[in-house]
């Protein structure tokens, strides 16, 4: 019974998309074929297996959900969005390291949606990726997340905070000293902006780096080896904005802003 009804569920296009058509409303058959652009022989055919299985009734000229349909399409829904967030970009999600999402956040990874692999050109390896930086001068607010370090940080934040946006950094203690270290200035003087905040986290961050705008989300993790390349995993949808923030806010959890005047004063005491 189990292995026939995930067939039923599953093997059938047709039937997948007829319920989850039948999910949002009851429908005629007249409705059934011009939504779904099908025969009625072809859909009939369908509709039998259905009924057959309990998923769905007819009652006044109407199909419908079956009590039981209603559960079993509603626990569908999510684990087919998940496999199409896997599928659309199968070989980054195959070759990177997942496990390293917080686990609360890999149950939602259907969140993310449409997803688009972006990566810069040839000669502008070691740049932010046109699609993203696009959409990062036209963003309201930025934040990210890094656990390594982004020659971007000090010119394309200090660009954006100088027009206005709100950015807010996530970085890893190392990342920090070395932008103190080697951009001294543009860290001073981006800390000097009140739309401008910076975080160390205390605790490990296992994905390469996460930005999320008012306008996009864009994830990019490090290979299973370790490795990490310039390409990230992006999307538009609202649920994946959603869904960035929340990765943000999980990490600012263990992070300790620095401000400008702490800067000063750790920079006095070092040089005593």
């Amino acid at each position: 019974m189990k292995i026939e009804l995930l067939g039923t569920l599953f093997l059938s296009d047709k039937r997948k998309d007829l319920l989850l058509l039948l999910m949002e409303e009851p429908r005629n058959i007249d409705e059934i074929k011009d939504i779904l652009n099908v025969t009625s022989s072809a859909i009939m055919t369908q509709i039998k297996i259905l009924i057959s299985q309990g998923l769905i009734t007819h009652e006044d000229d109407l199909y419908k959900l079956s009590d039981i349909g209603k559960v079993v399409v509603k626990k569908m829904i999510p684990l087919l969005k998940t496999l199409g967030v896997f599928s659309e970009n199968k070989d980054y999600w195959e070759n990177h390291n997942i496990s390293a999402i917080p686990p609360h956040l890999l149950d939602k990874i259907e969140d993310l949606g449409h997803c688009e692999f972006v990566e810069p050109d040839l000669d502008r390896m070691y740049e932010t990726p046109k699609k993203i930086e696009e959409k990062l001068v036209i963003s309201a607010h930025v934040m990210e997340i890094s656990s390594y370090f982004n020659p971007a940080y000090p010119s394309t934040y200090v660009e954006l905070i100088k027009k206005g946006t709100d950015v807010s950094l996530i970085i890893t203690k190392p990342v920090f000293e070395r932008l103190k270290k080697e951009y001294n200035t543009a860290l001073q003087e981006y800390l000097s902006r009140e739309n401008a905040k910076i975080f160390v986290c205390d605790c490990p961050i296992r994905v390469a780096s996460s930005v999320v705008t008012d306008r996009f989300m864009a994830l990019s993790l490090f290979y299973k080896n370790g490795i990490y390349h310039n390409h990230a995993i992006m999307s538009l949808e609202e649920n994946a904005l959603k869904w960035g923030e929340d990765l943000f806010l999980h990490y600012m959890k263990n992070s300790k802003e620095i401000t400008e005047k702490e800067l000063i004063e750790t920079e006095l005491t070092e040089k005593d």
